[in-house]
């Protein structure tokens, strides 16, 4: 794997072909994945990986949630988008924090490291995707229907994002993005 090509070639896709991952691509990306960087080692993430008709479940929960949203005059971002992405998608991985909601003394310091770390292990499940020849896009529109899909998938922890992978239909430009030297500051002393 070339790191510096993947990084600069990775894109978000949003248009999948209408082809199955081998479950041992899948299983090697989760593998890798648990190699991310962690605070306190804590690896406070979980996946779901959820394909054919589980993955069609969750479509429809989020589905009905944003029609029900719309029907009310709701904020729904951009579901649509990320519900057909997930559709053509081969899986979609949901992710979790396993501590925030279990944990007593869970303060806002602990929920900013695990929120960094589990960053850090969608960074590298997404790199790894990329390196298999596989596109992904991650999901955050499933806040919207974040109650419903916890009870669906009978999870009390957090969800915290999605992840919809498959082989790409499409080959996007790279996206606008600020230069390092607008964000920031060099100090010396």
């Amino acid at each position: 794997m070339d790191t510096l090509k993947v990084i600069t070639e990775r894109r978000s896709i949003r248009e999948f072909q209408n082809k199955s991952i081998p479950q041992e691509t899948i299983e090697a990306i989760l593998e890798l994945t648990m190699k991310a960087p962690s605070g306190k080692n804590r690896q406070p993430w979980r996946f779901v990986v959820l394909q054919d008709k589980r993955k069609d479940e969750l479509i429809n929960i989020m589905t009905n949630v944003t029609n029900h949203r719309k029907l009310q005059g709701l904020d729904i971002g951009s579901c649509e988008g990320s519900i057909h992405a997930m559709n053509q998608a081969s899986v979609v991985i949901l992710v979790f924090n396993a501590f925030s909601n279990f944990e007593k003394d869970y303060n806002h310091y602990r929920l900013l490291t695990d929120t960094q770390s589990i960053g850090a292990a969608i960074q590298i499940m997404i790199l790894a995707a990329q390196d298999f020849g596989l596109g992904t896009l991650w999901i955050c529109d499933i806040f919207y229907s974040e109650r419903e899909i916890c009870s669906w998938s009978n999870r009390s922890d957090e969800l915290v994002a999605a992840l919809a992978i498959g082989y790409a239909n499409q080959s996007p430009n790279p996206r606008p993005r600020q230069s390092w030297r607008d964000v920031t500051e060099w100090e010396h002393l």
